[in-house]
């Protein structure tokens, strides 16, 4: 079955920001060996427990899908869970619908040229035209279109998350509202890299670099994750300031309040982690102990 543009699913937000991390996928990057790990728990500044951060990937493979033994412990030792945003609200879908719209028509912010291609792309792959997806956000249509190139029916480690939160009885919240993840979409994606974006990106090419994320992803290397996104940062300065280190101050900042009237078991993309301005770099900088748990 053919994803649909106009589905209302949360899966349409992760799979575009999954979409900018394959965008800058460095085809020959070597993959390093990094003592890393997908977990890391945080302590000190008199915590009374301690509290973990796990990055996730945002869509992944239905058949590659597990929650490691010391994930589950993660959660079980603590007494919420935070994600991105608030994927266990039951209102999240139609608040999500709320911020799809973009600021003008696609088709009057590129060249006819281009409007008559990616038409004829929306006709053929999601059996839908251009007028039909006019005023949705560029990103979100991009994710559409490139979700029927991916090799494997995915499955998203949040909504998991959200399930075994919920079977224990825990509240499940959100670092950011879903207006404010919505608002750096249009700040990340412009509609002039629409067409570019498409026409680089083949069914080969676009399987292939989600082959290489999630084998780095399962190899819990966050080496090779974060050289991607060093690459994001060489192509497009603005974008990557926007997709990670901004979001990463406001979250950094945000944790320190939630850390100490509870032991929170946090989970933001794997991207956000690493590097000078990511997220265990920030937290270590205000004075936590964060370790990686084997």
């Amino acid at each position: 079955m053919r994803p649909s543009i106009k589905s209302t699913s949360s899966s349409t937000f992760k799979l575009a920001l999954l979409i900018i991390g394959l965008f800058v996928v460095i085809h020959n990057a070597s993959a390093q060996k990094s003592n890393s790990s997908l977990l890391w728990k945080i302590e000190g500044k008199e915590l009374q427990k301690p509290s973990y951060l796990f990055g996730t990937n945002h869509m992944l493979c239905e058949s590659d899908y597990r929650m490691p033994q010391k994930v589950k412990d993660a959660m079980q030792a603590t007494d919420q869970a935070y994600l991105e945003i608030n994927l266990g609200d039951p209102n999240v879908t139609a608040e999500m619908q709320k911020h799809m719209a973009a600021s003008q028509p696609l088709s009057t912010s590129v060249s006819k040229e281009d409007a008559v291609y990616i038409d004829s792309l929306l006709k053929l792959k999601l059996k839908v035209g251009l007028q039909q997806v006019d005023n949705l956000k560029p990103l979100l249509i991009v994710s559409s279109l490139m979700q029927t190139s991916l090799p494997c029916k995915v499955i998203s480690f949040e909504s998991e998350i959200v399930k075994v939160s919920k079977a224990a009885n825990k509240e499940v919240k959100g670092l950011s509202s879903v207006e404010e993840q919505y608002s750096f979409l249009d700040k990340i994606f412009k509609p002039k890299d629409f067409v570019p974006y498409l026409k680089m990106w083949t069914d080969e090419e676009l399987k292939k670099s989600f082959n290489t994320i999630k084998t780095a992803y399962l190899a819990e290397d966050l080496a090779t994750i974060d050289s991607l996104m060093a690459a994001f940062y060489t192509s497009d300065p603005e974008g990557y300031h926007n997709l990670l280190p901004m979001r990463n101050h406001l979250w950094a900042d945000r944790i320190p309040t939630i850390i100490k009237e509870k032991p929170t078991f946090f989970a933001v993309g794997c991207g956000h982690l690493q590097g000078k301005e990511g997220m265990i770099a920030l937290l270590q900088a205000k004075g936590y102990k964060v370790t990686p748990v084997k």
